[in-house]
């Protein structure tokens, strides 16, 4: 489906401008290229793995796209509920309060921040003596199979938006390329764990997962803020 006539329907089903059609469908090809090149040029290199390092720019703005996505799909609900639409507001439930435990994941619950100690039992399970779950021996270091599954729920979103039924949950195709991106690089990932890769290779793609992160929580993010702007003249017509 060419891009033009991608983003003629956003404009017309969602009332987004050309300019921003543009700019989501193109993004996050661009954050990978210029991120690979950070890396790829030695005088850059450092700097681009501090943009990734713990509480730095990229961990920030993921914990940041997570959460506000979270609250605006609570936010999205809450407006759906009012045409009790149980099921699709359930959904939308369900996947927000989702965003916004991964958004408190991000953060360790806030440890970085409020600067409290591990409990000692909770620091002996955990891989990298934090209070989260993700790095809780046996969870620690599979993270590419949950990016691998979103990826392809993205996908099936924009399979499922084709149909009435499902119209009020489904994904727009403008945001396929961000699905691809991730999809490739869970792919890529999982091989490399289970392959005999070049190091180059293994650490290119270990040095692109916090930045495959970030992928996540902007789409997910546009997901929830397109759905919200498509699905307005719903909610406005019975408030």
């Amino acid at each position: 489906m060419p891009i033009k006539k991608i983003s003629q329907g956003l404009i017309n089903n969602y009332n987004v401008s050309k300019k921003a059609a543009m700019f989501i469908f193109f993004l996050p090809m661009a954050l990978i290229i210029c991120y690979n090149i950070l890396l790829a040029v030695p005088t850059c290199r450092s700097f681009a793995f501090w943009l990734q390092d713990e509480n730095k720019p990229i961990e920030t703005l993921t914990f940041l796209f997570f959460l506000f996505g979270g609250i605006l799909g609570i936010y999205l609900a809450i407006k759906m509920s009012k045409y009790s639409e149980k099921l699709m507001v359930l959904f939308y439930v369900f996947f927000s309060i989702c965003l916004i435990l991964i958004a408190m994941e991000e953060i360790a619950w806030g440890q970085w921040f409020l600067f409290f100690d591990t409990p000692e039992y909770w620091k002996k399970m955990n891989t990298q003596g934090e209070t989260t779950i993700h790095n809780l021996k046996g969870f620690h270091g599979h993270n590419e199979i949950l990016r691998l599954l979103f990826g392809f729920g993205g996908i099936l979103g924009i399979a499922l938006g084709k149909y009435a039924m499902f119209k009020k949950i489904g994904v727009h195709i403008i945001l396929l390329p961000w699905f691809i991106i991730i999809i490739f690089h869970s792919i890529a990932d999982i091989f490399t764990n289970s392959e005999n890769i070049s190091n180059s290779i293994y650490r290119g793609l270990q040095a692109n997962s916090e930045l495959i992160e970030l992928l996540i929580s902007i789409s997910a993010f546009l997901y929830l803020w397109l759905n919200s702007k498509m699905l307005k003249k719903y909610y406005t017509v019975n408030t």
